[in-house]
């Protein structure tokens, strides 16, 4: 019996809301850092890794052409013209001349589906390449959101390594208004001055450090350099929905590790075994082919006084069939070799399966520890930087020194410091964690057909 068309209707709906993966629209890391979104877009023609990817799937879309073109007619033409002159002894020259063409069509009629089964395994390996080319691309993304997060850091470290520098000559300076009025001693004075070069030294190697990690992002997006001004010192975050990361886990542990680009990889290669199999199969069965073929030969012999000239064209029209018997046990072996393919790929994709689950169950759990230390370095800096306020008011009332403010100052930088890798540490994870389970807002920027 039919269900009712309302109950099936609402079925329906349940069962696409079952499926529907959920949102993580405005928990990324481009979602609070202007400059990161641009580049995760432009990385998918630019960056040499999807560039080499692209010939990929160029190469393979090239094969497919290869692979299918047995499904159709084959047309060949040639034709030449010859002069040919002979001469006996006391003898009159004979001169032959002539103009030949031939032209040939011959087309499959049945192969035991060998063909068409390679035409399919042309069209698959295309689009193995098309998922690989989006794992690549995921991976990629990945990697320029963690070095851009890195980058951030690295600024914060310049601008501790600066605020040190000034420190220390802001030290230097004073020591030298002491050495001068004679109540400080040259050794001292060396001192201070090696605190200045140590701070230079710091201060340029965190800034080599940052110009380089820039190059490192531009050459990996294939941009230009980036401008200091477009990384951020700071990074905002959404709060850790642990029950989103719940329903993210749940649903791939469900369905969704079956729609992951590796396991539909596999899918389609276990797919190409079987077809593989099935062309081995056929191998010693008979074939059936159709054959037509037009020939024309215009020839003129001239033999002293005498000239002929003869005309012939030839028209034939077959269907062969070609039965290879016995090819020693090569048919055997690649029956054997397709199975045992088969057999391999499906281990394969097993392990993929179970290690896949464990990895993501772990991801899980290590999102949960770097979201927990996130709040404490959160609240450390809260809490120094409390303290560098309360400084400052005591400085206006007189109570503290500036040099007590800045010792403050350079802990409260350390702690932003620390606040800022425990950021990036848990949208690395983050990241990581839902790229994993195939729902990264990134795959967007890919053609449809790379993803559905």
């Amino acid at each position: 019996m039919r269900l009712p068309a309302i109950l099936s209707l609402v079925l329906a709906a349940i069962a696409s809301l079952r499926a529907e993966a959920p949102s993580v629209q405005g928990t990324m890391p481009e979602d609070f850092i202007a400059g990161l979104a641009p580049l995760l877009k432009q990385a998918v023609e630019r960056s040499p890794t999807t560039i080499t990817s692209s010939i990929a799937v160029a190469q393979a879309e090239a094969n497919r052409y290869s692979d299918a073109s047995l499904l159709w007619p084959q047309l060949n033409l040639n034709s030449d013209y010859a002069v040919n002159t002979q001469s006996e002894t006391n003898g009159a020259a004979t001169t032959s001349k002539g103009l030949f063409y031939n032209a040939s069509l011959s087309q499959p009629l049945f192969q035991w589906g060998a063909y068409k089964n390679q035409a399919i395994i042309g069209n698959l390996a295309e689009k193995v390449a098309e998922k690989q080319f989006a794992d690549a691309y995921r991976l990629l993304a990945i990697s320029i959101r963690e070095q851009y997060m890195t980058l951030i850091g690295k600024k914060i470290m310049l601008r501790n390594a600066a605020f040190n520098l000034k420190l220390a000559k802001e030290a230097l300076e004073v020591q030298q208004a002491r050495f001068d009025a004679g109540a400080s001693s040259e050794a001292e004075m060396g001192n201070f001055r090696m605190s200045v070069e140590e701070a230079e030294l710091a201060a340029d190697r965190a800034g080599e450090d940052f110009g380089y990690s820039k190059r490192v992002l531009a050459r990996l997006v294939g941009v230009g350099d980036l401008s200091d001004d477009s990384v951020p010192i700071e990074v905002r975050h959404s709060d850790f929905s642990p029950a989103l990361a719940d329903e993210v886990l749940t649903g791939f542990v469900g369905d969704g590790i079956e729609s992951t680009f590796q396991s539909e990889v596999y899918k389609m290669s276990l797919r190409e075994d079987e077809l593989n199999l099935s062309i081995a199969r056929v191998r010693l069965l008979p074939k059936i082919s159709a054959y037509a073929g037009l020939s024309y030969q215009n020839s003129t012999q001239i033999q002293g006084p005498n000239v002929y000239q003869v005309g012939i064209q030839s028209e034939n029209y077959s269907i062969a069939a070609n039965w290879n018997i016995f090819d020693g046990f090569a048919t055997r072996g690649a029956k054997l070799s397709a199975l045992e393919s088969k057999r391999l790929t499906e281990r394969e994709r097993q392990t993929y399966i179970d290690q896949t689950l464990d990895q993501i169950a772990d991801m899980r759990k290590q999102l949960g520890f770097a979201s927990r230390a996130m709040h404490l370095s959160e609240v450390h800096n809260a809490l120094i930087a409390s303290e560098v306020k309360r400084l400052g008011d005591d400085k206006s009332l007189g109570y503290a020194s500036q040099a007590t403010i800045d010792t403050g100052i350079v802990t409260l930088y350390a702690t932003e410091f620390n606040m800022a890798f425990a950021r990036s540490d848990y949208f690395g994870r983050w990241t990581e964690f839902v790229s994993l389970a195939g729902i990264d807002p990134a795959l967007a920027n890919l053609p449809s057909r790379y993803v559905r």
